[in-house]
This record gives structure tokens, C-alpha cells and sequence, in this order.
């Protein structure tokens, strides 16, 4: 029987999702990491008040899949408590507790390998974009958003010269900065969606990385 690399609970009864090398099986569906194309998570908390009297907890986290074929696959891990009280059996300081385990499984196996067959692609001398970023062999430049009767932002142009280092500052922010040699943030991604973010930083370390001059 083939051995799973990390079985990660999702659910205060135990319910889990096994990360194999290949695919990642949950809720009786395996999903084979070469046919997702979009992975993003999330998990943060809220404290719901009255009158400044905290009366609720919520925490909304997920995780969503999106397959080559168009199909969804979600993770949910949302929970909430009224005046202590878990709604559907769910508590948001289990479900927050539980988070952290499966977004690094998500992060070192999950994405490192989608993240690979991109990398390979560029290395071919093909040209890919993720979060925003249009990236081949020489460089990465920010995607040009169309805006109404409003100056276009500038364009971001990131290359082996001025790359420095891409992090992902905590699991609730869901959005990577990039930053140049002298340790400025060069470029962020949209707070706004965190589709494919972590592939970022492999992609990038990968191509304009010092690592990959010694290679």
C-alpha cells in the first residue's frame, strides 16, 4: 500500500486530506497535483462585538482547487461561535488551531509542485502568468490592468539583476511582496486574490534567484 507523505486533519472529528508525492486525496476525491490549475487558501479569524462586547468567533478558512477540466474542489474549515456557543458542532478555535498544518502541506507539497511544471516551462523558453506576473527566462513584469480615465500604474519589471527574495508574510494575509537587492519591496501582489500565490516565491527563487546561477 503506497504510503501517503502527510495526513493533515481538516476537522475537529478527525476528518483529514493525505498529501501523497503525486495527489492529494479528501472527502473520498484524489486530485492529481499536475491537473489543478489554481490553488488558493485562506484562514483568518473575526471577533464579532456588540456595543464592544465580544459575542462571536468566526474563523473562515478554505482552501479551493481548481482542476484543468474547470471542476472545484474546497476544503472547508469555516467555523463560528455565538456567546460561546459552536455553531454546527464547529469550533473557529479548533478549525484556527487545525490551519496552519494543512496550509504547509498545501505550501511545500501542494504548490512546489505546481509550481515545478511552470518553472520547466519558462526554462524551455516558454512564457507563463501567475498572480498577475508575466514571466519567461529574462524577466517578470506586473500585468497592466486597464483603467478608466485613470493613469495606468506603472509596470514592474523583475529580472536576475535586481531579484532578491519573494516572501509571503503570514498565512491570513494571502499576498507576496518581492523584494530588489537593497531590500525594498519591488512589487505585491493583489490583496484582493490570493489564486496561485504561492507558487510565486518557487518560480521566482527558480529563475532569478542566485541559486539558479550555480546551477
Amino acid at each position: 500500500m503506497e504510503k501517503y507523505v502527510v495526513d493533515v486533519p481538516f476537522k475537529g472529528n478527525g476528518t483529514s486530506a493525505r498529501f501523497f508525492n503525486d495527489r492529494v486525496e479528501f472527502g473520498g476525491r484524489s486530485i492529481r497535483y499536475d491537473d489543478i490549475e489554481t490553488l488558493a487558501t485562506s484562514g483568518s479569524v473575526t471577533i464579532n462585538t456588540y456595543f464592544g462586547i465580544p459575542v462571536g468567533r468566526d474563523f473562515t478558512g478554505a482552501t479551493l482547487f481548481i482542476a484543468n477540466d474547470g471542476k472545484k474542489h474546497v476544503i472547508n474549515m469555516n467555523a463560528m461561535t455565538i456567546f460561546g456557543i459552536p455553531i454546527l458542532l464547529r469550533s473557529p478555535r479548533k478549525q484556527e488551531e487545525l490551519y496552519p498544518s494543512l496550509y504547509e502541506a498545501l505550501d511545500t507539497i501542494v504548490a512546489k509542485s505546481m509550481a515545478q511544471k511552470l518553472i520547466d516551462r519558462v526554462k524551455n523558453g516558454g512564457t507563463i502568468e501567475v498572480a498577475g506576473l508575466i514571466i519567461n527566462s529574462l524577466e517578470a513584469k506586473s500585468k497592466q490592468k486597464r483603467k478608466k480615465k485613470k493613469a495606468s500604474k506603472e509596470i514592474v519589471v523583475i529580472h536576475k539583476e535586481n531579484y532578491r527574495e519573494s516572501l509571503i508574510a503570514n498565512i491570513s494575509d494571502s499576498f507576496v511582496t518581492v523584494y530588489d537587492t537593497s531590500g525594498d519591496a519591488l512589487w505585491r501582489s493583489s490583496p484582493w486574490c490570493n489564486r496561485n500565490i504561492l507558487l510565486i516565491p518557487y518560480i521566482l527563487d527558480a529563475i532569478f534567484g542566485k541559486s539558479d546561477e550555480q546551477d
